[in-house]
């Protein structure tokens, strides 16, 4: 019950972190627009929203984690969630739209995707420590951590979908049988097992560091 009046404290200064970092991502690249008057990049706001989603879904189970009228709600909202997740570590893939033009429009774009990168693999972060701490109140410490592993190499895999494969996550609804059929297949592909492993290692790194310091700061202020 502590850990879950934790996130409920936390919430509101999440919320006003990710607010910030996207306004300053977006702003970077309108800036871009304005000097360069090209629209490129510009699909990096449609990749934030998607990063956002699965926040916004997380935020939602925890708000309705208790209510027993909301079950099924909370059952939905979570298969979404896991659909979704990978979006918000997608966003670092986006490097691959890095080109030298010049030196001034390089260090521009570069600044522009690593404030994008960052909000999005953020907010990531932020989700996977919602649900990671709704688990472990619900299942235990094992299941919690089993949890936090087994989404981040199904991230990996879903970023691999949608950056090598080019699936999304609407195509769940669109290509139900395409998306199955070529997900089994790759994942007999030393390729994708590579590129899974690499990936699903960085995310699950990357969190292990971030839920520590959240435990370490939360600790420090109970003292």
């Amino acid at each position: 019950m502590n850990k879950i009046i934790t996130i409920y404290v936390l919430n509101r200064k999440q919320d006003t972190l990710i607010w910030l970092a996207s306004i300053v991502a977006i702003t970077l690249l309108l800036l871009r627009v304005k000097i360069t008057h090209t629209m490129y990049l510009l699909f990096l706001i449609w990749n934030l929203f998607l990063a956002i989603i699965p926040y916004v879904l997380s935020s939602n189970i925890y708000s309705n984690f208790f209510d027993s009228t909301k079950k099924f709600q909370n059952c939905v909202s979570a298969f979404i969630w896991v659909l979704f997740i990978p979006n918000t570590f997608y966003i670092l893939t986006d490097f691959t739209h890095l080109h030298f033009k010049d030196s001034l429009q390089f260090g521009l774009d570069l600044l522009i995707l690593s404030s994008f990168s960052i909000a999005g693999f953020y907010i990531g972060l932020l989700s996977l420590h919602h649900i990671h701490q709704l688990t472990m109140a619900k299942y235990g410490n094992k299941m919690g951590y089993l949890f936090i592993v087994s989404i981040s190499f199904l991230s990996a895999f879903g970023i691999y979908l949608g950056r090598v494969l080019r699936y999304n996550s609407w195509d769940i609804i669109s290509k139900p049988i395409a998306l199955v059929y070529t997900s089994i297949e790759a994942l007999f592909k030393i390729e994708t097992i590579i590129y899974t492993i690499q990936f699903g290692l960085m995310i699950l790194i990357s969190y292990i560091i971030f839920y520590n310091l959240k435990v370490k700061n939360y600790n420090h202020k109970t003292d």
